[in-house]
């Protein structure tokens, strides 16, 4: 069984994440709607490990949004 979370940041970006119960050799499967995946040996190491992985993801999108968005006032002013 697989349980999905949803994890949303403080600017209301909403991302999902989600945690496999324990497996035959006893690892906890995780992975993000962003793509990111790992292993665990608990359950409450994989949900760390897939917040932590979903909160970077999250944070390097705004960056790059932030980045667009100075290009374009850069290249929209012009000196008088």
């Amino acid at each position: 069984m697989t349980h999905s979370f949803t994890y949303i940041d403080i600017g209301g970006n909403q991302a999902r994440y989600s945690v496999s119960e324990e497996d035959h050799r006893r690892e906890f499967h995780w992975s993000t709607d962003h793509g990111d995946r790992g292993v665990a040996s608990s359950f409450a190491l994989a949900q760390s490990a897939a917040r932590t992985a979903i909160k970077a993801s999250m944070a390097a999108h705004r960056r790059s949004e932030e980045a667009l968005r100075a290009d374009s006032y850069s290249s929209n002013w012009r000196p008088r």
